[in-house]
Parts: structure tokens; C-alpha cells; sequence
């Protein structure tokens, strides 16, 4: 086995793991705080996932359960954080939670 193949295959094997949606499923983390001009109060949640594996309904299914039934996410940003996220799903999205009455 050449130097070069001995060292593509664990990258091979990482993408492979990365493939497996079951193995990586997303789930709540902490959110990206408010920015200092936003005086909404309105509660954020954050969901870490995995852009190969993870589809954007499932993201706003994690976001919906936190934000409750009273409340729909709508999406605010997304970011990828290691200090919140692991490493195999490194994407975070932040959600507001918005009143039905509040939403526009």
C-alpha cells in the first residue's frame, strides 16, 4: 500500500461514518445569543446537525419540540461551532421561538 493510500484511508472511513444519519443525529444545544440590539426576549434554540446527514425538517422538528406547541421556530442563522457542536456535526442552527400571534 503506497504512503498516499495509507493516508486517505482513514479520511475515507470518517466520510463513510459521516454518511450514516443514524450514527450522527441532530439534536438541542445551546443557541447564539441575542444580538445586543434585539430587546424581543424571545426565546432561542439552538440545533446542532450534520449538513450530509440531517434534512431541514428534521432541524425545524428538533426546533418545534424545544420551542413547544404554543410557540413555531423561525430560523434566525446558522453558524458551525465546535464549542457547542461536536466535530462529526458541526453545524448549528438558532431558532426564535415566535407566538402564533407574533409571527409575521
Amino acid at each position: 500500500m503506497t504512503r498516499l493510500a495509507r493516508s486517505a484511508l482513514p479520511m475515507l472511513l470518517l466520510l463513510g461514518l459521516a454518511r450514516c444519519g443514524e450514527w450522527l443525529p441532530p439534536f438541542e444545544t445551546v443557541p447564539r445569543p441575542a444580538p445586543p440590539a434585539d430587546t424581543s426576549g424571545a426565546i432561542r434554540v439552538g440545533v446542532c446537525y450534520n449538513f450530509l446527514t440531517t434534512t431541514a425538517d428534521e432541524v425545524r422538528g428538533i426546533a418545534a419540540v424545544s420551542c413547544g406547541p404554543t410557540a413555531t421556530p423561525q430560523p434566525v442563522e446558522r453558524d458551525l461551532s465546535l464549542n457547542y457542536c461536536p466535530l462529526l456535526v458541526p453545524s448549528r442552527a438558532t431558532f426564535t421561538c415566535v407566538a402564533p400571534d407574533n409571527q409575521q
